[in-house]
């Protein structure tokens, strides 16, 4: 058990990070009809004062969604008023698996 001070300041970035996090629920995979979090497609969120720094994902290397999730992403970030610039990065390392969906996505497919 660590005996480091406890930091409000990191408790409020989490909670903020946590904020986000559920915003983006609202950016929809338009081919596959479920959110960019529950598929898994979200891989990093970070918080530096007003600046939201985003990791995701594509299903596969190939999807020619790429520019429109990262679009939808600093739409919804921006929006959000709590964040004045969204640095969105897509990356394909790890690749992207089934397991990475959430239960409720898996659900979905009916696996």
């Amino acid at each position: 058990m660590s005996r480091a001070p406890l930091s409000v300041t990191g408790l409020l970035d989490a909670t903020e990070v946590d904020q986000l996090r559920e915003q983006l629920h609202a950016v929809i995979d338009p081919e596959l009809g479920i959110d960019i979090v529950s598929l898994g497609l979200l891989y990093g969120l970070e918080l530096n004062g007003r600046v939201a720094a985003v990791t995701i994902t594509t299903t596969t290397p190939a999807c020619p969604l790429g520019e429109y999730l990262t679009d939808e992403v600093r739409r919804v970030l921006l929006g959000s008023g709590a964040v004045d610039r969204a640095e969105v990065v897509v990356t394909h390392r790890p690749a992207w698996s089934p397991q990475m969906m959430s239960p409720d996505a898996r659900r979905a497919f009916g696996w």
